[in-house]
């Protein structure tokens, strides 16, 4: 049974939506009324169009600024990559020795972290970062690599259960408890406030944060593979690997923003000291201290998780305040 008229069908609906567009008249889209018979009133010739403004879109820089900033970072090209399900064969991985209870528990922090990415992305989102035309189309591929990212690992945890998910076994502080609830609950409604103070300086505050949690699940994921075997271990190198595009774009965009301008500079520093990017979407997992001691235990592993915090902060002013999840990390031999 047909129900309706053609007219009522969606191509119908999209035609009549562009014969409306289409009849509109010119001068709707002028940002000056032109003097007709029926609007006799002349335009100020020293009105401007807000779209012939230099700085239009842009609230709160001015000429020492470049409005636009673009990087040796080919993000057309990442878009064009394209990112599908990362294959883990599960029949071999049963077949394989299983995880150590202490992988195990360190794999889980790491794709717990992965997984973050939404959860991150609505920070940045949510504030003037959203605005930036580059980092929003990366993001949109970003996101998807991550999920994937995330699934592989929860893969080698689950075997590809439909339902199963990797459990945390540690217990939070209760102070940290209530932590989880300021980011559920409150730090949404501090987004606006960031816009309002930092305006699009926060997006360098963000860049660096993202190149600090990417490089140190890359490193993680490092410092893991040699406790891995068979099928875990091609895995988790392929995970690796797989961050090195994430790691470049936002550890060039961070860069150039914090060498643009003070402000910007100075506001990374502040997201920083906010908040631990090992922590995804701000919230503590409980589990993290003993993850940090198994992948901190080769020198060599613990000094690549500090740098890839300190590729950022050398270049931040003021002293840096060290990441407080860190202290985590085992001290023998540094």
């Amino acid at each position: 049974m047909v129900i309706g008229t053609a007219a009522s069908s969606p191509q119908a609906a999209a035609r009549s939506g562009r014969r409306r567009l289409d009849d509109r008249p010119l001068a709707a889209s002028s940002t000056t009324a032109r003097p007709t018979s029926a609007n006799p009133t002349t335009a100020d010739p020293t009105t401007r169009s807000p779209s012939a403004e230099p700085f239009a879109g842009h609230l709160h820089l001015d000429e020492t600024i470049a409005p636009v900033l673009v990087t040796d970072f080919d993000v057309a090209a990442y878009t064009r990559r394209g990112t599908s399900r990362l294959p883990v064969d599960t029949g071999l991985l049963a077949a394989e020795e299983p995880l150590a209870a202490d992988v195990r528990t360190a794999l889980g922090v790491l794709q717990r972290l992965e997984s973050s990415a939404l959860s991150e992305s609505r920070t940045m989102l949510a504030t003037a970062t959203g605005n930036e035309a580059r980092i929003t189309a990366f993001l949109g591929t970003w996101l998807v690599d991550r999920y994937w990212q995330s699934r592989a690992l929860r893969d080698l945890l689950t075997g590809d259960h439909p339902v199963e998910r990797p459990q945390v076994q540690g217990r939070l502080h209760p102070l940290r408890t209530l932590r989880r609830v300021h980011v559920g609950r409150v730090q949404p409604l501090l987004s606006p406030l960031w816009t309002a103070i930092a305006g699009e300086a926060v997006a360098a505050g963000h860049m660096a944060r993202m190149a600090i949690q990417e490089a140190s699940l890359q490193a993680a994921l490092h410092a893991l593979s040699p406790r891995l075997d068979g099928e875990a271990r091609r895995v988790v190198d392929l995970v690796a690997a797989r961050h090195q595009a994430a790691t470049d774009f936002f550890t060039t965009e961070a860069i150039a923003r914090i060498d643009r301008s003070r402000a910007e500079a100075a506001t990374a520093r502040l997201v920083l000291t906010l908040g631990s990017p090992l922590e995804g979407g701000n919230i503590p997992d409980a589990d993290l201290p003993a993850a940090l001691a198994v992948l901190g235990a080769e020198a060599r592993d613990r000094a690549a998780l500090r740098r890839a915090r300190y590729e950022i902060t050398r270049l931040l002013p003021g002293p840096d305040l060290p990441d407080p999840v860190l202290t985590a990390l085992p001290r023998i031999g540094v």
